[in-house]
């Protein structure tokens, strides 16, 4: 069992190195803006075509397969693309390019971001929108709650509509 715990806290050390290792890669070599104690999946794709484009503020998650963009081929497109600090970027999801992504905001899972998202919300869904706003999170985008939460109201219920 104490060797469980060895291996288990050197595995940790370690994952910690490379990844510090790797966002200096980035920084450095692909001239990238990637703050400082972020979480990069390996298998995220961050676009190469406009490196300097892509800004990723500190203490932020981007999960597996999450795709960055600063370009797009079709529209003859290159913009920077901004993700703020202390947010998480589900699985899955496309940050398309010329997007600002507020402090503290939790992207939901296979979310499709076509336009900015303000500070402190919460946002999903393909196009995403706004699910949620005055969040609170911590770092890594971990929601706080502390409070009542304000769910965003864009439109009524069916069964609301049914009952006039």
């Amino acid at each position: 069992m104490a060797l469980t715990g060895v291996v288990g806290s050197e595995r940790g050390r370690l994952r910690s190195i490379f990844a510090e290792v790797r966002r200096l890669y980035f920084n450095n070599v692909w001239g990238m803006d990637i703050g400082a104690d972020c979480r990069i999946s390996r298998s995220a794709k961050l676009d190469k075509t406009c490196p300097r484009g892509l800004h990723i503020g500190d203490s932020t998650a981007i999960d597996f397969g999450v795709a960055i963009l600063t370009h797009d081929q079709c529209r003859s497109l290159v913009a920077d693309t901004w993700i703020g600090k202390d947010c998480h970027i589900g699985a899955r999801s496309i940050i398309m390019p010329g997007v600002r992504i507020g402090d503290n905001c939790v992207i939901a899972a296979a979310s499709v971001v076509t336009r900015d998202v303000p500070a402190n919300c919460f946002a999903g869904g393909c196009p995403a929108r706004i699910l949620e706003t005055g969040i609170e999170t911590g770092p890594f985008g971990v929601i706080h709650r502390t409070g009542e939460a304000e769910f965003a109201t864009t439109r009524s219920a069916p069964a609301e509509e049914a009952a006039l």
